[in-house]
């Protein structure tokens, strides 16, 4: 198998501390989604965990942005310039490894260099790609599989997001439990809140072009998100209910069939909003009757989460690692089936009872979850192979 592990030393500057390299490239944009929001508030919070006598490096294609660049003073940028832009991991991060490895390489988003330093650690989200094959292209899943079943071989410790992440890796991938460490993701408590002014809410929601009463989908539009489902399950309950269906997020693998129903059924009913604004989102949250979320395949499921810490009931399914991270706070369809979702959506539009109760559980259970446990977690998979 390729690849090639970079023992040179290349201190001039008398400085013997350990230097743990950060892979910034994912979190370091404007526009995150998923895993760019897990890849910056780790580092963000190691920021505040990672000790001074431990020097840091965060590796970027561009000047790191939007508060990446507050960095303590043991802490250094170092923007890794690369116009070809494609393959910027895989040769010029590989090159950085070779010419100034620092003692440790953590890369929070999947793809280890093949030139990698002589200690590595890796998050591993998901293997979707593995057992939901028609939600990627043949390319992205071949190149996701090779580099998990590097990552696995190369990686000193590999961290992942749920316990059903770990039982996946480990059993598609033949890794050694003993070197994968679950750090369950989170949301931000001080953006998702319970109360926020609904005058503010009414002016975003108008903004945005919607009319309460609304269910919300928060994700990438695509296959394995079983929107066809959603769409059948909402058909049913608008024969029932005056509302709509908002759909927040960006358009993906497979989303086709079901745009092209959109646009001749659901012109006025549903809203696609496309990517929105992490400004406008907990507003989103906050008025609508629900968070819908019935996808068949997810490592952890944030939405679920942010939906919790705005005071917004959870409609979802019980399949891959939803219960994991929902609990018993989120009402479950009783079958991944249309019938079944649209008496679930229903049941939270129309029973107050439930609905109280479903909104007491959820703030409860999103207190459960930090990004300081995760980042913890993902600093105790590193700390054991940095060495002064």
């Amino acid at each position: 198998m390729f690849g090639f592990v970079s023992n040179r030393r290349n201190r001039t500057d008398g400085d013997s501390r350990p230097i743990l390299g950060i892979d910034a490239s994912r979190a370091n944009c404007s526009r995150r989604t998923g895993i760019e929001w897990y890849a910056y508030h780790v580092i963000e919070r190691l920021k505040g965990i990672v000790p001074t006598d431990v020097r840091v490096v965060l590796y970027s294609r561009e000047p790191l942005v939007e508060g990446l660049e507050l960095l303590p003073p043991n802490w250094e940028s170092r923007v890794l310039l690369w116009p070809p832009g494609r393959l910027w991991t895989q040769l010029r991060l590989s090159w950085e490894m070779l010419v100034s490895p620092p003692d440790v390489l953590y890369v929070p988003a999947h793809v280890l260099p093949p030139v990698r330093p002589r200690r590595s650690v890796t998050t591993l989200h998901d293997v979707a790609f593995v057992t939901v094959p028609d939600a990627y292209s043949w390319y992205g899943r071949a190149f996701l599989i090779l580099f998990t079943r590097l990552a696995v071989r190369w990686a000193d410790a590999l961290v992942t997001v749920s316990e059903f992440s770990k039982s996946e890796i480990v059993r598609l991938f033949r890794a050694d439990p003993s070197k994968v460490t679950v750090a369950p993701l989170a949301c931000d408590p001080e953006t998702f809140r319970s109360d926020l002014d609904p005058a503010e809410t009414s002016r975003r929601l108008a903004c945005l072009g919607i009319r309460p009463p609304y269910f919300l989908f928060v994700g990438r539009l695509e296959r394995k998100k079983n929107l066809s489902l959603l769409l059948e399950a909402f058909s049913s309950v608008r024969g029932k209910l005056d509302c709509r269906l908002v759909l927040a997020g960006k358009r993906g693998r497979g989303f086709e069939d079901e745009s092209a129903a959109l646009d001749m059924r659901w012109s006025d009913e549903v809203v696609e909003l496309g990517y929105v604004d992490p400004h406008d989102l907990p507003y989103l949250y906050a008025g609508a009757e629900a968070l819908v979320f019935p996808s068949r395949y997810e490592g952890f499921g944030i939405p679920i989460l942010e939906s919790f810490a705005s005071g917004t009931p959870v409609v979802t399914l019980r399949s891959t690692s939803i219960p994991e991270v929902a609990g018993e706070a989120a009402i479950y369809a009783e079958s991944a089936t249309a019938e079944a979702l649209a008496k679930s959506m229903l049941a939270v539009r129309n029973d107050g009872e439930l609905r109280r109760r479903l909104v007491s559980a959820g703030l409860e259970r999103v207190r459960q979850f930090s990004w300081d446990k995760t980042s913890l977690g993902v600093w105790r998979s590193i700390k054991p192979f940095l060495r002064h």
